[in-house]
């Protein structure tokens, strides 16, 4: 995605691109860079926002002003990293969400310029905006296409999607209908004035006691805790109760590795996720830093994860579990 939307444009609009290395851990020299070259535009999942927040503690030198637009995507965007990442470095209405993926080339709903943000009913989530012009947007459950306001997947269709995934009928055939309506395996919703709100993966709802749980929702709780740097939840299969479990897979800070402190750690986790959710995590599982699988345009692997932690294959990148032991 990153190909069509940050290396293809530039050229074709004649202006320069200016590229980090994707392996960048300090996201000082980004923001650096944007005040040098006197950048208009930025591109980042939401984590990259959050990390300049956590990460950045003195902001002289800094100067955004010149953008006019930070998209934001790939991956659930979170009302409170835009108003934090605003409020620290002095810009407004600057972050702008969006949605897209690479099997309908790209972008389906871009978050208007310099526009206030728009959050459903709840609050809990913020609107990515309309349809791209020449995309048409349709939420669905099985074959039923769904009212305003219900969730369900969303499905799109537009000269941009794809014609099918190569030398793979099979899969291409699991997604694309023959009238052209794409399944992208996203939940969400349009509300009664056809804005979109994304609120997760289908395949990645974990289901605790007949209730679905987004996993944002507690990663967003569990990012918030001192000491957290990112995390991830996954449900995994319990063939005891036939449900799933929480896990919760939470990458702490450098430094951060004496036991008592990481238990203490673990006991917040724990507590401030049964409080706002009411479920308590089967297990909390502390690793370090980098260890949580993403793709490459930054969206967590939760299936991926799942695996590694149903195979015991954290290996020594596992710091400390809420069974009390370390590795």
């Amino acid at each position: 995605m990153g190909l069509i939307g940050c290396a293809f444009t530039p050229p074709i609009s004649g202006s320069p691109l200016y590229l980090l290395p994707p392996d960048l851990k300090n996201p000082r020299p980004w923001l650096e860079l944007i005040s040098r070259v006197r950048a208009t535009f930025t591109v980042s999942p939401d984590f990259g926002y959050r990390n300049c927040v956590r990460n950045i503690q003195d902001t002289s030198g800094l100067d955004l002003s010149s953008l006019k637009q930070a998209l934001s995507g790939a991956e659930p965007v979170r009302l409170s990293t835009i108003h934090a990442f605003e409020e620290k470095f002095g810009v407004r209405n600057v972050i702008t969400p969006a949605y897209g993926l690479a099997e309908a080339t790209l972008a389906v709903a871009i978050w208007p310029r310099a526009v206030p943000l728009r959050s459903d009913r709840s609050g809990r989530f913020i609107s990515v905006g309309q349809p791209c012009r020449g995309v048409s947007v349709r939420v669905m459950q099985e074959s039923q296409v769904l009212g305003a306001n219900a969730e369900g997947e969303i499905c799109v269709r537009s000269p941009g999607v794809m014609q099918g995934y190569y030398n793979n009928p099979e899969a291409t055939r699991q997604v694309l209908a023959p009238d052209g309506w794409l399944r992208t395996g996203d939940l969400g919703f349009l509300d009664d004035d056809g804005y979109l709100f994304v609120t997760g993966r289908l395949k990645d709802l974990i289901l605790l006691g007949g209730e679905n749980i987004i996993p944002v929702d507690i990663e967003e709780i569990v990012d918030h805790v001192p000491g957290v740097r990112y995390s991830a939840a996954v449900g995994l299969d319990s063939e005891r109760t036939g449900t799933q479990r929480l896990h919760v897979v939470a990458e702490v800070r450098e430094g951060l590795a004496d036991r008592d402190a990481l238990s203490l750690l673990v006991r917040e986790i724990v507590q401030r996720v049964h409080h706002a959710r009411g479920h308590r995590p089967a297990k909390v599982l502390l690793v370090r830093p980098s260890t949580i699988p993403k793709t490459s345009s930054g969206k967590i692997q939760r299936s991926r994860l799942g695996q590694m932690i149903a195979g015991s294959e954290l290996g020594d990148r596992l710091l400390y579990s809420s069974g009390g032991h370390r590795e």
